[in-house]
């Protein structure tokens, strides 16, 4: 390792010293580290280690499903990072490293008694091993605080609501496991840190570099719950009281809804909508949706949009995404996909 290198315990193929044990007099403190050590790798077995594996893959699930319809957008850049962090963390098999390290201690521990002890080269790597999990955690609360973040505001506008729920959901449970975990490591490092200098040292086998240290300790992370934020607190989607549709109304909605395809055609200036004369009214039908899109997007293509395109200041992806929604709604239930587009339109508009 080089000693310019302050992340040291970021190398991806740390390399281990030879594990060795030499004899010494006192092997009284070993029976301390032999439970700290035993507990941890108990605790690593837990429906809370279930869990986080098992979230952790929904996870990597949800992001190759629907890599083609966000892979522009900046919260789904994080969860890839995300799921970076995950899947190195799953390399790191900390697990592995603690119960071979383990195993190398001697049976009987006593003051009084000697016995042979891994080196503190051995015990180092260890230690190493528990920053990098410890960082790595980190990492992953960092990337989950943005995934959310981005995907809060898409939510807020009924955007893949089926999908971004499940979505948060994951990510809210990964990032309070995590903050579990890396507590957990936290615990057993600065129990484990005071140890080092009861290990056997071997100078050909030194494992930090000079000028490498070890921090005396690591803070626990301060909360393990997520953040209060639109995904524990969702927004009321709800713009105005829901509008009573009576029968006659709703035949009417139901023979409408099956209009072919709709053709854009040229309209005169008086025909269009302007952004002063828009209201609801002139999205009343499933009809007047699929025309409003079909003008909109005409209008949107043009450099720059005219005056009359009252999406112009809409994103492109949230114009894609309103339309697809829209369109996957409407097979099933044509009011509802009609109520969630005009109220998305009037948000957007009237702001």
């Amino acid at each position: 390792m080089e000693m310019e290198n302050p992340y040291f315990w970021n190398e991806f193929e740390l390399k281990q010293p030879p594990l060795m044990t030499l004899q010494v007099e006192d092997t009284g403190f070993a029976k301390n580290v032999f439970v700290v050590i035993n507990r941890f790798v108990q605790q690593l077995s837990e429906p809370e280690a279930k869990d986080f594996e098992e979230t952790a893959a929904l996870i990597g699930r949800l992001m190759a499903r629907r890599k083609n319809s966000f892979r522009h957008m900046p919260g789904f850049r994080a969860v890839c990072k995300l799921n970076s962090a995950l899947c190195r963390l799953l390399r790191l098999d900390l697990a592995r490293d603690l119960i071979q390290f383990r195993g190398a201690l001697p049976d009987v521990c006593d003051e009084e008694l000697g016995g042979a002890m891994p080196t503190r080269s051995s015990f180092e790597f260890v230690l190493v091993r528990l920053l990098g999990f410890y960082h790595l955690h980190e990492r992953i609360r960092e990337c989950c605080l943005m995934a959310a973040s981005y995907f809060t505001q898409l939510l807020r506008n009924n955007y893949f609501m089926e999908f971004i729920t499940l979505l948060i959901a994951a990510i809210a449970k990964i990032r309070k496991l995590s903050s579990l975990q890396a507590s957990r490591g936290a615990t057993l490092y600065n129990k484990l840190r005071p140890h080092v200098a009861n290990f056997p040292l071997v100078a050909k086998h030194k494992f930090l570099a000079e000028g490498q240290a070890l921090p005396a300790k690591l803070e626990p992370p301060k909360s393990t719950q997520m953040p209060a934020t639109a995904a524990s607190n969702p927004p009321d989607l709800v713009l105005k009281p829901k509008k009573v549709v009576t029968k006659m109304e709703k035949a009417k909605l139901e023979a409408k809804s099956d209009v072919g395809t709709v053709i854009a055609r040229k309209e005169t200036p008086s025909q269009s909508v302007t952004k002063s004369k828009f209201n609801e009214e002139a999205l009343a039908t499933v009809a007047d949706a699929q025309k409003f899109i079909v003008r909109e997007t005409k209008a949107r293509k043009q450099n720059p949009p005219p005056e009359s395109c009252l999406t112009k200041n809409i994103s492109k992806h949230e114009w894609l995404a309103a339309q697809t929604l829209f369109q996957r709604k409407m097979t099933k239930d044509p009011a509802k996909a009609l109520s969630i587009f005009r109220k998305f339109i009037v948000s957007k508009i009237k702001q």
